[in-house]
């Protein structure tokens, strides 16, 4: 699958200039961690570097939970497997 503006939430609790997302999907992690995944999230979400994502992955979207930190160059999102 790709990436799903749909299942995105902005979350509370982040510091002043960092924001902090929740993110469903069915994808493996492997595939949400590709460079590229979340690029659409920068229009959507105005995801920038330094911006976390706690990103549960897999079966019913609950076989995995990973935290992520995005960076953002140019519009070209990759992220980074803080677990």
């Amino acid at each position: 699958m790709a990436y799903d503006s749909t299942v995105m939430r902005l979350t509370s609790g982040a510091y002043p200039g960092q924001q902090c997302f929740h993110y469903k999907t069915t994808d493996l992690i492997s595939t949400v961690v590709a460079s590229g995944y979340f690029d659409t999230a920068v229009d959507d979400y105005n995801l920038d570097t330094g911006d976390v994502i706690i990103a549960t992955t897999g079966a019913l979207g609950a076989a995995a939970i990973d935290l992520l930190v995005a960076t953002n160059t140019a519009g070209t999102v990759t992220v980074v497997n803080g677990t």
